[in-house]
């Protein structure tokens, strides 16, 4: 049963009249920002809530388990936008992937925009028939959830859509900054955090962002192959002498990692554990919810040491997917951290 547990009583605390604005950071309240009023919010029917809830699990159990398992180990009265951001992040990442062309992607990452923009202004019209954004609208009413860290997702996206490799690492830490740092800020924004610890509650999570983006990338590279696509810099790959991004596409396709692509996996997951370090530097400075919130570094900090101990195999079968005691070890890992307040 997807919609269980958490799912349940978090929309039960909603119709019980639960209007404590968590999540509203003195900081962060936009001067003339129109809150919706609880007759907006009447609009969705129950059952349509709960419909949009439960499509929402699905979705992320189905494409993200290991962020599943996480939101369900994150503070409490966070499992329904947690959720609602994995889903979205799902739906806006996959739709290069969904389309046809490049050009009906656009189209579809513009619709979403102009979807977020109605939904902010109070006017959604139809786009409550996505279940995505019928929970954004919902989530909308009782945290403020900052519209141009929605909109850097889909600028994000935007670049997605042009085929071809970046061309350096700073360009991949923006891209990450762009994604995976802006759904974690964001989620910091359903959280109860006074404006004095903001800042590195912010900074932990632009830095967990970047690990996360870029062992996303990391992971996604044979996949893309198939495609002729990468996310390995072009200036590593032009500083491996007589190596083609066609020869690593063949290679790649045929079961294994040429050794020069293993020297550029090898720099991005060095740049990737320092920008983890740097995040669990601020672990003091932030709050035991701000940390619980960060576990969702551990499934990908989980591949991360399977890589390495596969000597940078990314087509390893031990690597691209866990087997043996892997769940299991993976599980206890998030469950220990969890109780301790860490990440």
């Amino acid at each position: 049963m997807m919609l269980g547990g958490k799912g349940t009583r978090w929309l039960a605390s909603w119709f019980r009249g639960a209007r404590a604005q968590r999540g509203v950071l003195p900081h962060s309240i936009p001067r003339g920002a129109a809150f919706m009023s609880d007759n907006a919010v009447r609009r969705l029917k129950k059952e349509d809530m709960k419909n949009s809830l439960q499509y929402c699990e699905s979705l992320v159990r189905r494409h993200e388990e290991d962020q599943y398992l996480c939101a369900m180990l994150a503070p409490e009265g966070t499992w329904a936008p947690l959720m609602t951001l994995r889903a979205f992040n799902i739906e806006t990442a996959t739709v290069r992937e969904s389309t046809t062309n490049e050009t009906t992607a656009a189209i579809r990452l513009q619709w979403w925009r102009d979807s977020l923009e109605d939904i902010y202004s109070g006017t959604p019209g139809d786009s409550l028939k996505q279940p995505v954004l019928a929970m954004i609208y919902v989530l909308l009413h009782r945290h403020y959830l900052p519209k141009e860290l929605f909109m850097d997702i889909l600028d994000a996206r935007d670049e997605d859509l042009v085929v071809g490799a970046m061309e350096t690492m700073e360009d991949l830490l923006k891209y990450s900054d762009m994604t995976q740092g802006r759904l974690l800020e964001l989620a910091l924004h359903t959280l109860t955090i006074h404006a004095s610890d903001f800042p590195n509650a912010a900074k932990a999570a632009l830095h967990a962002g970047r690990f996360l983006g870029l062992t996303t990338m990391i992971r996604a590279t044979p996949f893309l192959a198939a495609r002729n696509q990468t996310y390995v810099p072009k200036k590593m790959l032009d500083e491996q002498i007589g190596f083609s991004p066609e020869e690593f596409y063949a290679s790649l396709l045929s079961g294994k990692t040429p050794d020069p692509m293993k020297e550029c996996i090898r720099e991005m997951v060095t740049v990737a554990r320092q920008e983890l370090d740097q995040a669990r530097e601020l672990h003091s400075n932030v709050t035991r919810d701000t940390s619980l919130m960060l576990l969702s570094v551990l499934p990908a900090l989980h591949y991360i040491e399977r890589l390495q101990a596969n000597d940078y195999e990314l087509c390893s079968p031990d690597v691209m997917q866990l087997t043996g005691f892997g769940p299991l070890k993976l599980r206890l890992r998030l469950r220990w951290c969890a109780w301790r307040g860490n990440f």
